[in-house]
């Protein structure tokens, strides 16, 4: 059965089997694009790859460093399992067109003409590339929730800004 969440219940947890709405999950649901989906799982088997290599380290020679090291992958390999775990596309979140929401590529203006696009995404998502914008990060968090056309303030560690939606376009 198809799960379908809305972007609310991707973000928050609240979350329903449309065909079943009696088993309601608790659990987050980050939304994950197909190619974050896909980088991550990289990034976790590169992980996994050096966990096994300090292991065997760690049975001839057992250093702080090593154990620190093994420490913080095996914490950072359970954070991925997690979000891989419990993941949804963009196209598996009811999506609303009127606004924006985390999984769409969203084009602003600002006052100057300069427009910039940038698609916002789960914050584990956001380091693959520059055009990928956390939700948390400023102008994405002023955006969500509003309509093209909307003018925004979006208060960051450089200064308030304004800027105009333009337009927003859902991934699939």
């Amino acid at each position: 059965m198809k799960q379908r969440f809305t972007t609310d219940e991707a973000m928050f947890g609240r979350s329903t089997v449309v065909a079943d709405v009696s088993s309601p999950s608790t659990r987050t649901r980050p939304i994950l694009t197909g190619v974050g989906r896909t980088w991550l799982q990289a990034r976790h088997d590169r992980i996994a790859a050096r966990l096994v290599d300090i292991e065997d380290e760690l049975h001839s020679e057992r250093t702080d460093q090593l154990v620190a090291e093994h420490q913080r992958l095996v914490e950072q390999i359970e954070a991925l399992t997690q979000v891989l775990r419990n993941a949804v596309a963009p196209a598996d979140v009811r999506d609303d067109p009127t606004i924006v929401e985390v999984g769409d590529e969203v084009e602003v203006r600002f006052p100057d003409g300069d427009t910039e696009r940038f698609l916002i995404v789960h914050p584990v998502e956001a380091g693959m590339d520059e055009h990928r914008t956390s939700m948390d990060a400023p102008l994405a968090a002023a955006v969500l929730g509003r309509r093209p056309g909307d003018r925004v303030t979006v208060t960051s560690p450089a200064g308030v800004y304004h800027c105009t939606i333009e337009r927003r376009t859902r991934l699939e």
